[in-house]
């Protein structure tokens, strides 16, 4: 069978997959569902597949969006011509002392941003994209002299690690908290006046609002973030959940939910990245 690419050019396969109380096909909902896993995604089928090699488990896993074109990370995974020798910082926000928000049994904020951050980075690599990571182990980023002031030392060395990587696009990965276990949705929060991260912003909250558990929350702007008001260009936080919600911190605890996030979010660099081309091609007015 030969591989088929969708209209960004990612080359993909078919899933038909649950989440919890909800049955997704070919971009349709029904809601049902049978059979569920014990991390509450059924495998109803696999419907394509490039070739007879075994997909790597963990990313098959991943693959529980429903009738959207998903990247194939096999051994033999092809690259996409507008991700290769772009540079791209992923911040796994926290790390170390520094937890971040808890869920009610106690998971920490750190560990789900370092797990979602290692499985972006593994998508875009295998793209052609070149990666650094902030983190890629639970550490803060501070030195022994930093005791009293630890955050600020930490966002401050995250700075100018990322500025150092010249980067085409920065991506800080967070998760929210609220003392209302109501409270719910991905979103992604730019720098007011930065254009660039507002484009980037736009597609990943449309993804996320697709993709993820549903959520009706749009972008933000801020002018106070620590790292946005530092960092130029496409640079954007993206709080994929809260942990104090009981059914966005059960889903993020799962490798599944999580690679979900993470192929989400890679599917909107690609996107970003194919608006920007296209925008390059488009003919400028004629001068008067």
């Amino acid at each position: 069978m030969s591989n088929r690419r969708d209209a960004n050019g990612i080359s993909f396969l078919r899933f038909a997959y649950t989440v919890p109380g909800r049955v997704l096909d070919n971009q349709k909902a029904v809601y049902g569902g049978r059979d569920k896993g014990r991390d509450g995604l059924t495998n109803l089928a696999l419907i394509r597949r490039k070739s007879r090699r075994i997909i790597a488990a963990s990313f098959a896993t991943a693959a529980c969006l429903s009738g959207i074109t998903l990247f194939s990370p096999s051994a033999q995974a092809s690259t996409e011509p507008g991700l290769v020798g772009k540079r791209i910082v992923i911040d796994a926000g926290h790390g170390g002392r520094d937890g971040g928000a808890e869920s009610a049994d106690g998971r920490k904020e750190k560990d789900t941003t370092l797990a979602v951050a290692n499985d972006l980075a593994a998508l875009l690599r295998q793209s052609g994209a070149q990666v650094y990571l902030t983190r890629d182990t639970d550490t803060d980023l501070t030195q022994p002299s930093d005791l009293g002031h630890r955050q600020h030392a930490s966002l401050r060395a995250r700075t100018v690690y990322t500025k150092e990587k010249r980067p085409d696009v920065f991506i800080s990965i967070h998760c929210n908290g609220s003392p209302s276990p109501t409270w719910r949705g991905a979103h992604v929060i730019y720098r007011d006046g930065n254009e660039e991260a507002k484009a980037l912003a736009t597609v990943m909250q449309e993804n996320f609002r697709a993709y993820l558990l549903p959520t009706k929350r749009t972008i933000d702007d801020t002018s106070t973030l620590y790292l946005l008001r530092r960092i130029e260009g496409p640079a954007v936080l993206a709080e994929i959940g809260f942990m104090t919600n009981p059914q966005e911190s059960a889903a993020m605890q799962t490798p599944a939910y999580r690679q979900r996030v993470a192929f989400v979010m890679y599917k909107s660099v690609v996107e970003y990245f194919g608006q920007v081309e296209n925008s390059k091609d488009e003919p400028t007015a004629a001068l008067p």
